[in-house]
């Protein structure tokens, strides 16, 4: 067994050799050329934002000293993991204790606001109050990164180059409008900005003043943060006081189901569902005969099935994951302390 002695002087000869091939990469032609590429990047970048009508001091005052690539942002974009969790485990984190009970404090807290803004809307408090939950755990989990700088290295360096120029783009506009300091546009990695998580164009779309002060502060102010998840929700379909789903027992002589990767079928009326013998497992069905469901079992065949309704496919619109559409309207049950039966 090697003493203490050779061990570190092993280690500091390991740290030693890395140090100097950072410091040789890092002074390589290769890299010194990437670097010079990256500059001219940002160059022809602030002329097109100059020849659309934007100011690119906004782009350097938000960037910062700090003109190099975001390595942090190209290597989560490189290494997504794919997901594994399952729906269990997914729901019961989203719908942690801790998650409901803080979720219902802060609904007390900004009961008169989110209640205005529900009156304004037509959207249920308790539902803006769930996304605000997930999305940034109420405003504590927003994101550090420079949005210009981070974005500006995925139109560089990605293979959505159009898709994150767009969203760089779009926040230069939100500075030029005046929302927040350029110094304070901060978010992830990927862009996605404030307490609602918007990315810029969903920003420019949905964003809404919920003080009347002018602007549409999602990062710091929450009434900003209420009236943009609202208005989202309601551009995108929202339906006052509608359940958004319940759980059914599904037929043994039901005819095979076409489930899409998220484990939901298409649109029929809950008529037709009925009609093949879908019954509800508690009670009776919750909207309409007219209504459009689908049915949504996120284990696969034979396993806990549930009918959602339109509201369940708003919250699709805001977020693909059928397990986070799911999550979301289950918080916002438990933050009204209403027993959906879906759990």
């Amino acid at each position: 067994m090697p003493s203490k002695v050779a061990k570190s002087a092993q280690i500091l000869s390991t740290l030693a050799l890395t140090s100097a091939l950072s410091i040789s990469l890092f002074a390589s032609p290769a890299f010194a050329d990437r670097k010079q590429d990256f500059a001219n990047h940002l160059k022809t970048l602030e002329q097109e934002m100059q020849q659309e009508g934007i100011n690119p001091q906004l782009f350097r005052t938000a960037v910062g000293d700090d003109f190099s690539i975001d390595e942090k942002a190209i290597t989560k974009l490189q290494n997504q993991p794919e997901s594994v969790m399952t729906f269990e485990k997914y729901t019961s984190s989203m719908l942690s204790d801790a998650r409901i009970k803080n979720g219902r404090e802060l609904y007390a807290q900004h009961k008169d606001k989110l209640e205005e803004i529900s009156a304004k809307s037509g959207v249920s408090p308790e539902i803006i109050v769930a996304l605000w939950g997930i999305e940034s755990y109420f405003g504590k989990w927003v994101g550090r990164h420079s949005i210009a700088r981070s974005l500006a290295t995925l139109t560089f360096d990605s293979h959505r180059k159009d898709f994150f120029k767009r969203e760089l783009f779009a926040a230069m506009r939100i500075l030029q409008e005046g929302h927040i300091e350029p110094t304070e546009l901060k978010g992830s990695w990927a862009g996605a900005m404030g307490q609602c998580q918007f990315m810029p164009t969903s920003f420019l779309a949905y964003a809404a003043d919920g003080d009347g002060d002018g602007k549409k502060n999602i990062w710091t102010n929450e009434a900003d943060v209420f009236a943009s998840a609202a208005n989202y929700l309601k551009t995108h379909g929202w339906k006052t006081n509608q359940a958004w789903g319940q759980r059914v027992v599904l037929s043994k002589i039901l005819p095979p189901l076409k489930l899409s990767e998220r484990g939901l079928t298409g649109r029929k009326s809950v008529a037709e569902w009925k009609k093949i013998g879908i019954v509800a497992a508690k009670g009776g069905f919750k909207v309409a005969d007219t209504e459009k469901a689908r049915l949504y079992i996120p284990n696969g065949p034979s396993q806990t099935a549930y009918l959602v309704y339109n509201n369940f496919d708003t919250v699709l619109d805001w977020n693909r994951s059928s397990y986070f559409a799911f999550s979301a309207n289950a918080l916002a049950d438990a933050i009204a302390q209403r027993d959906g039966g879906m759990l």
